[in-house]
């Protein structure tokens, strides 16, 4: 990854880290906040492939997991492997999809994440993870993140993506200019 897209990623990473937790925190459907930086950690593997998919999950998981109090690493276990899956189901299926096959795969890959980091809590002995109100949180949280998913791919095509506009780039020499 070039220095100028690091920059970029990280200045995305903490812009959705800040809206997760000072904006959506208060803002909830159901009791249910979004999982912004999991929709991150899908849109980058979709966009950066499986290793920057990975490794992007990895520090958005990392960087929730210092707010959270649950075991140091847990976030950032799930978030990573949703990424590099998202990055390997990118390379499969064809570039030019639509939108909303884009959208299903995207909120269907928040759901998995969300079960599998119930899934590490519980082999780790975490309590009050799987609740009765887990059904209720898998699919209220998958939908109401879905929400921003487009958002998200959006941001994450900038970070992973060149731009193609030259603008005046071009050298000029006398022989153009008469």
């Amino acid at each position: 990854m070039s220095m100028f897209r690091l920059i970029k990623a990280l200045f995305v990473i903490t812009l959705v880290l800040i809206l997760q937790l000072e904006l959506f925190s208060n803002i909830r459907f159901f009791g249910v906040m979004p999982e912004l930086m999991l929709g991150l950690a899908i849109a980058s593997g979709w966009h950066g492939g499986p290793s920057n998919g990975a490794l992007t999950g990895f520090v958005c998981g990392f960087t929730v997991d210092l707010y959270l109090a649950t075991p140091l690493g847990l976030s950032a276990l799930s978030y990573a492997l949703i990424g590099y899956l998202l990055g390997i189901v990118a390379e499969i299926v064809a570039e030019d999809i639509e939108r909303i096959v884009r959208l299903i795969i995207s909120i269907a890959a928040i759901a998995l994440g969300l079960t599998l980091f119930v899934l590490f809590g519980e082999l780790i002995a975490e309590p009050n993870l799987y609740n009765k109100n887990f059904g209720k949180i898998l699919v209220v949280g998958a939908l109401y993140t879905g929400l921003f998913i487009p958002v998200l791919h959006y941001m994450m095509s900038w970070v992973f993506h060149e731009s193609t506009y030259q603008g005046n780039q071009r050298p000029m020499n006398r022989s153009q200019l008469t």
